[in-house]
């Protein structure tokens, strides 16, 4: 689909949404990118977080929401909420934070007798430069 396309197709969705008239999109950018997912190791939460604080002080309007978005492992409950979150931020000016949907996620694993309790974050460590 063309970019101009694109473009049309979401003035009439948020138009559909009630959340703008077709006529209200006057411009868009589309910009294409094959799918990217970071690499999970022992440095990822402060590469993530590198991203968020540029995104902050430079991009202030870009909203980041879902897995893809943020870079981070929700299930999809927890994507679509920061979706819900994001767009009720923007709506209403308010200072939710979708960051904070499944901050706290604590998955724990059954221990057998004989198994050794891996309890922490269980990331593979960086690979070293060569």
């Amino acid at each position: 689909m063309r970019d101009e396309d694109l473009i049309a197709l979401a003035g009439r969705e948020l138009a559909q949404l009630g959340i703008c008239s077709e006529k209200d999109v006057f411009d868009g950018v589309v910009v294409r990118q094959q799918k990217a997912y970071p690499v999970y190791d022992d440095v990822y939460q402060e590469r993530v977080e590198v991203i968020r604080n540029y995104r902050g002080g430079e991009l202030p309007s870009l909203h980041l929401a879902g897995r893809n978005g943020m870079h981070k492992y929700n299930n999809q409950d927890h994507s679509m909420m920061t979706a819900l979150l994001v767009a009720r931020k923007i709506a209403t000016g308010s200072a939710l934070d979708p960051w904070k949907v499944n901050a706290d996620a604590v998955y724990h694993e059954d221990i057998r007798v004989g198994e050794k309790d891996v309890s922490g974050r269980q990331v593979p460590e960086r690979v070293a430069a060569r």
